[in-house]
């Protein structure tokens, strides 16, 4: 211990140090308190300050440790579930890696098969695309077998028409009529024929239009007996164009007023027309249209041939002429018939026949210029007219001299010698259809192929060799074919008789001006022999189809 000597009481220091911790502040204060630097009440009172803090420390210090261990625990715990859920974890992470691999191996595989898979499909592509062009190129090249049909046929018949048909066509093409009708074109039917050209082609310059021909004109113009003015122009396109409607209306109410432009019409002999069939009736000529599926008043008109007043008490039907508008319509009727009143008729183009006076009975002129002063009678050849003649018993021609016949007879020599004479000339009288730009009416019906030419024996079939016996039940149906065809029919009360043939040997009906035969009404080609038994010729070959003689018969 130390000695003070600052005019004090020295004390020595009693306590300097101790080993626990804990008590070295009380120490300390202490000696604080030997020294006088503190009172005893200070010092107990920081004592007890100090122990309260100490066990307050001490208390701290025991629930850090309490909580430090409880903290141990779970601490411990949570590894221990820390470590369980690694371990779960890392199997389940193995488990996903496992998986993942085999998918990626999956995968790759896929992708590998992916690419082959592409080159299959491109050259698949490729091959399709191939198939493709060459199925367009058939498709393109491949011809249906109409096509081929129509291909196969003959070269245009046009090549093998007479120059004079094909002229005719032409001109036809090119021309318009015109009709006129009051005032105006009767002044201008007075006037020449260059004055008409100018006129129309003055009113052609002033027409306007996008679809005029180029240098359109008329070339020529004529003047018709009944009236009329038939032009020329220098081209079919033109004629087509002043045809349209507004241009029609516009030329030829500009060319004169009140007149205008006439379609060309087209003539059918109709025969066997039921007389039922009314031609002044227009309600019977609309129906017949729509019964045949016409166009609306293709037919202009229609007539009968002989006067209704010369018909025999017993006649039923006719022979009729049918006008119509169109040449496709003319053609097609005379192809595929027309129905009347239930009827199918198969119509024939009207020819061109010599021109017989119906005054002297001579050829070569009309009546209006006949020379001769007195009539002359078509059946008895007396000086009065055909249809005052009270001697039907008594015939003459006034042609031939020949008193066998009448003058209007078809049958008279002359008369078919001048028919003969005009076909030479007119080559359309051999033509069984109006000529147009469609080849097949620009040549006649085909002849009838003889059947062994048909069917020849080379491609017959073998393995159904024809024989010529007879099947055994055919004896008993023949009887009662027989049977049933002179079996007598029943009444009926609407049956109406028809007339006896003109052919009649016993008792022969005298034909009348215009009146024609059944025979003479049928189209050539229908009026053709046909064989009494259709295939006769295979009767003449053996069971290998082998011909057993030669024959021209059929």
């Amino acid at each position: 211990m130390e000695m003070q000597t600052d005019g004090a009481i020295l004390f020595p220091s009693r306590f300097t140090t101790t080993t626990i911790g804990l008590l070295q502040p009380i120490v300390t204060e202490l000696n604080k308190v030997i020294r006088a630097e503190v009172t005893i009440a200070q010092f107990i009172e920081g004592a007890f300050t100090y122990i309260k803090e100490a066990e307050k420390d001490n208390w701290t210090s025991s629930q850090k440790a309490e909580a430090n261990a409880e903290t141990n625990a779970i601490h411990l715990a949570i590894r221990k579930d820390l470590d369980m859920l690694h371990g779960s974890l890392t199997g389940r992470l193995n488990g996903i890696t496992a998986s993942t691999n085999v998918i990626l191996e999956t995968v790759e595989k896929t992708l590998k098969a992916t690419e082959d898979l592409k080159g299959g499909t491109n050259d698949l592509i490729c091959r399709v695309g191939n198939v493709t062009s060459v199925a367009d190129k058939i498709a393109s090249t491949t011809q249906s077998y109409r096509d081929v049909l129509v291909a196969r046929q003959a070269p245009s018949h046009k090549n093998n028409v007479d120059p004079k048909v094909l002229g005719d066509m032409e001109r036809k093409a090119k021309q318009i009529l015109i009709n006129t009708f009051d005032e105006e074109g009767t002044n201008t039917l007075e006037k020449s024929q260059l004055e008409l050209v100018d006129k129309a082609n003055e009113v052609i310059s002033k027409l306007t239009d996008a679809s005029k021909p180029e240098k359109a004109r008329v070339d020529s113009a004529i003047k018709t007996k009944k009236g009329a003015i038939l032009l020329t122009l220098n081209s079919k396109e033109a004629a087509a164009w002043i045809r349209e409607p507004e241009i029609e209306m516009a030329f030829a109410d500009s060319f004169a007023k009140g007149a205008h432009i006439r379609d060309r019409e087209y003539s059918l002999v109709l025969p066997s027309v039921p007389l039922t069939f009314e031609p002044d009736n227009e309600t019977h000529l609309r129906e017949v249209e729509e019964v045949n599926s016409l166009p609306y008043r293709a037919i202009r008109k229609a007539r009968w041939i002989k006067p209704v007043g010369r018909r025999r008490p017993e006649q039923t039907r006719a022979f009729a002429i049918l006008t119509v508008s169109s040449v496709d319509t003319a053609n097609k009727l005379i192809k595929d018939g027309i129905a009347i009143c239930s009827n199918i008729i198969r119509p024939t183009k009207q020819k061109q026949e010599p021109v017989q006076c119906m005054k002297c009975r001579r050829w070569g002129h009309f009546a209006a210029n006949c020379p001769d002063a007195e009539d002359t009678c078509g059946t008895c050849g007396g000086k009065h007219r055909t249809s005052n003649c009270d001697r039907k018993d008594k015939l003459h021609c006034v042609s031939c001299g020949d008193n066998s016949h009448a003058s209007w007879d078809r049958a008279c020599p002359e008369f078919i010698k001048r028919c003969a004479l005009l076909d030479e000339r007119n080559p359309l009288n051999g033509m069984p259809f109006f000529p147009t730009d469609q080849d097949w009416t620009l040549v006649s019906r085909p002849s009838r192929i003889p059947l062994e030419e048909r069917f020849p024996a080379t491609f017959a079939v073998n393995s159904l060799p024809y024989t010529a016996a007879k099947p055994a039940g055919a004896a008993p149906q023949r009887k009662m074919a027989a049977k049933r065809a002179t079996k007598a029919p029943r009444e009926n009360p609407n049956w109406i008789p028809l007339p006896s043939k003109n052919n009649n040997n016993n008792n022969p009906a005298p034909k009348e001006a215009g009146e024609l035969t059944e025979q003479e009404g049928e189209p050539s080609w229908a009026r053709e022999p046909t064989p009494k038994e259709p295939f006769q010729f295979l009767n003449n070959f053996d069971k290998n189809g082998v011909p057993t003689q030669h024959h021209k018969e059929c």
